[in-house]
């Protein structure tokens, strides 16, 4: 009697064995899906929103020989094959939100569905408007940047010296003006040169980096420059009637004509 059993059971185990297996790799079969992706030949999208010509693509298994195109649940073409693909214009269909996915066939008879991709399609003045709220501040952005850029340019105008000399790029001396400074964050870098804006003279030239000791020369021969400018072009004579007349009673004190 026990020895039935035994024998029963693993008829039994076999016979579940066939046909679990089978009907397993059926199953694995039928869950193979198809891969929907969305490529735009020529419009407008951002995050959900889209408008203009666009393309179903659709990729799968090696046996695929059909893939039907949906738009809601909607067939809206098919392809019979590869690469399966599909245009369409937003433009012919309803405004708003829409579900696309597809449909394949295998050549062995199997029907395979792809993933869902969720759009909004919008008019062309709602694209205008969304254009011109990515363009504005981006714009407003540019602008801003030269004004800071400009203001940090000229707070270093007619420095010289080690203020002159310290910067993240190092040191530099202008072409121009013959006069050191600092090669600023901002400048726009070349390989081993910069183009960059003399806070001296104002002038935007190619410079590189130049040894400290050539910078410290730089700077005192500017401040000498400087010195001697000063010496050979003095301040000018008052205008002012009462100090011109102060000016002359203090010249009268060492007259000796008198």
């Amino acid at each position: 009697m026990k020895q039935k059993l035994i024998s029963i059971l693993v008829f039994i185990l076999l016979l579940q064995g066939f046909i679990i297996l089978p009907a397993h790799h059926v199953l694995a079969q039928e869950d193979t899906s198809l891969t929907l992706k969305l490529n735009r030949d020529f419009g407008y999208g951002l995050g959900n929103q889209m408008q203009g010509r666009f393309s179903y693509r659709v990729s799968g298994p090696d046996d695929l020989e059909r893939v039907v195109f949906l738009l809601d649940g909607e067939s809206i073409g098919e392809d019979n094959e590869a690469p399966f693909r599909l245009q369409f214009q937003t433009d012919d269909y309803a405004l708003g939100p829409h579900a696309m996915s597809a449909v394949g066939y295998t050549s062995s008879g199997i029907e395979l569905h792809s993933n869902v991709i969720d759009r909004k399609f919008v008019s062309g003045s709602n694209v205008n408007n969304t254009e011109l709220w990515i363009i504005i501040p981006v714009v407003v952005l540019a602008i801003g940047g030269r004004i800071i850029a400009s203001r940090i340019a000229n707070r270093g105008r007619h420095k010289t010296g080690k203020q002159a000399l310290s910067g993240v790029y190092g040191g530099t001396i202008c072409p121009n003006c013959n006069r050191p400074y600092a090669i600023h964050f901002w400048s726009l870098r070349l390989v081993t040169t910069h183009f960059d804006r003399c806070p001296h003279c104002g002038k935007w030239k190619m410079v590189h980096r130049v040894p400290f000791e050539l910078l410290e020369a730089a700077a005192e021969a500017a401040e000498a420059a400087d010195a001697t400018a000063e010496a050979n072009n003095p301040p000018p004579s008052p205008t002012n009637p009462e100090e011109k007349f102060r000016n002359q009673l203090d010249d009268s004190r060492f007259d000796d004509s008198a």
